[in-house]
């Protein structure tokens, strides 16, 4: 059995669903629609046999707040790396990589951000077998979802050809980052495009041969970083999104199907607001 290692993505202050979030108790570490929190639902999702024990990032303020809701639910993680400030998407998952090639893990990263609310567990278990073999035929593998809307300020992952017929692995003709609203229905009304989540999987050798070549500089910072103490100091980092450091470069691009209702909490608070 191939031992899949969880990256959970607990960063984030908040800012953009107050007021029922803020920076000491962030919107994923509160209790969504149960008594578990986001992070907690996360962490739970990700443990199973299938997985070693997950490497967390999260705030330097919020180690003691981890540390609660992880007792809470009696999982234990297997490094928390701490953020000096702030968080980076793309800092976070170079870092990650570069944390198990230290280690001399070659198993896939399944990097899963704290924020998100998934209906079907089953599914999502399909999609991470699916991506796992994916994976390791050398790929970065996003996780696309039903598009159901055109919301703009999503990616949209374009399904090229079915890479094996037994999973759901499909090459990514195009990957297109908040392309706005009338763009976005302009690619729903093509049939060929989902919803990126922001889950990723991949191997360490393959997303840093891949960030090696669209970005050296930015590898060679977040190599600077981790080896520069306990907390992670994202300003020797560029500000870039993940997309735009590597995602929306790489030709080795897949994408899994997440058959599964789903949303980050950034949406959920937007369609509360307008009462849908």
């Amino acid at each position: 059995m191939t031992m899949i290692r969880p990256v959970v993505l607990a960063g984030g202050d908040g800012s953009h669903v107050h007021p029922s979030s803020s920076p000491a108790t962030p919107k994923q570490f509160q209790p969504l629609f149960d008594e578990d929190s986001p992070f907690q639902d996360t962490m739970e999702r990700v443990n199973g046999p299938e997985f070693s024990s997950p490497l967390v990032f999260a705030p330097q303020a919020l180690a003691g707040l981890v540390q609660e809701q992880c007792d809470e639910i009696a999982l234990e993680y297997e490094a928390l790396l701490l953020e000096k400030a702030g968080s980076q998407k793309a800092a976070s998952i170079v870092t990650a990589a570069l944390w198990a090639e230290k280690r001399g893990e070659t198993n896939p990263l399944l990097v899963c951000p704290a924020d998100h609310y998934i209906a079907d567990p089953y599914a999502f278990m399909r999609a991470v077998g699916d991506a796992i073999h994916t994976a390791q035929q050398g790929y970065l593998v996003a996780f696309g979802t039903v598009a159901d809307r055109a919301q703009g300020d999503y990616g949209y992952l374009e399904v090229g050809l079915r890479l094996h017929t037994e999973y759901s692995g499909h090459h990514v003709e195009c990957f297109m980052n908040k392309p706005g609203t009338e763009q976005a229905e302009a690619l729903l009304a093509q049939g060929r495009f989902v919803w990126n989540t922001g889950i990723v999987c991949f191997t360490p050798d393959i997303v840093l041969a891949e960030i090696e070549k669209c970005n050296p500089h930015y590898l060679a910072a977040c190599r600077q970083m981790l080896e520069g103490g306990d907390l992670l100091d994202y300003a020797v980092c560029s500000d870039l999104s993940l997309e735009q450091v590597m995602l929306e470069h790489s030709g080795n691009l897949a994408v899994v199907s997440l058959l599964s209702a789903w949303s980050d909490l950034e949406n959920i608070h937007r369609l509360e607001l307008m009462g849908e």
